[in-house]
């Protein structure tokens, strides 16, 4: 057998480890096997898992098997379950299966991992921020809320502050070019690479909806951009008593959390200090 799923079972395959993990599960504890009759032994079948995550027998028997299917990530979840997968164990199923992690759960800030956050609150040298998928501002350092206030703000969001905010155009220089066309060419990247997030969806009508500049610049350009991560830009802020500041940013995901970006800003002439 070829394949993610299919590959020869040379003790490696999704198929051994399925069969591996589904023998250690005792049917006798299962309570969705209760009530069937006749009641089930110790050993747990492909008919009871099929059972358990709502599909045929044979639909089941072609995962273990390890052959191609287009097997949805609702099953995948339900077949972890069904198994008492461990998270690790389900990413193994998802990236053998499909080439692609496991999708996370809805995760606020109180979720963040301890050691992600205090590397946040940690970074004392430069401003740090962490968004989610949509660009929203889900936790900041100090120096981040100094040197750019409005992600101290009710829900701040990148994007709606960059593109629509009149201070990002006098706080951006060459605002268009450096900010505007890169950003909207990121929203093209995010919008195409997952069309079914409503929330990304909304944010990006709502930018073009308010913004003239934006929509204009949306049907001109074809540009993609991916990250912002080691692009310069020029800024003017307050923070500086408004005097011209390079900065470079960093963009890297966090292994814990890695649905939200890590994003540090560090000067590119060295060190600047606060104005006064």
């Amino acid at each position: 057998m070829k394949g993610a799923a299919g590959r020869a079972d040379d003790g490696e395959s999704i198929s051994r480890l399925l069969r591996a993990w589904r023998a250690r599960v005792d049917a006798r504890t299962v309570p969705e096997l209760r009530y069937v009759h006749p009641r089930p032994g110790r050993r747990l079948s492909q008919q009871h898992v099929a059972r358990m995550t709502g599909v045929s027998e044979g639909w089941y028997r072609a995962l273990e098997a390890g052959r191609r299917q287009d097997f949805s990530e609702g099953f995948l979840l339900r077949v972890a379950a069904a198994l008492r997968l461990s998270e690790d164990e389900t990413l193994t199923l998802f990236l053998a299966v499909t080439g692609r992690r496991p999708p996370r759960p809805a995760e606020t800030c109180g979720d963040l991992p301890q050691g992600v956050r205090a590397l946040l609150e940690q970074q004392v040298t430069y401003p740090a921020y962490l968004s989610d998928g949509a660009w929203n501002i889900v936790a900041a350092n100090t120096l981040m809320g100094a040197w750019f206030p409005w992600v101290l703000r009710p829900r701040p969001n990148l994007m709606r502050w960059a593109l629509l905010h009149p201070e990002a155009r006098e706080q951006m220089l060459d605002w268009e070019d450096s900010c505007a066309r890169v950003y909207l060419a990121m929203l093209r990247v995010a919008a195409n690479s997952n069309p079914t997030d409503t929330a990304l969806r909304a944010l990006v009508s709502e930018i073009l909806e308010a913004d003239a500049d934006c929509r204009r610049i949306w049907a001109e350009e074809f540009d993609v951009v991916e990250h912002r991560d080691g692009h310069v830009f020029r800024l003017r802020l307050p923070y500086h008593d408004h005097a011209e500041v390079r900065v470079t940013s960093h963009v890297l995901l966090p292994i814990q959390r890695m649905d939200l970006r890590f994003v540090f800003i560090t000067p590119v002439d060295g060190p600047v200090e606060a104005a006064g």
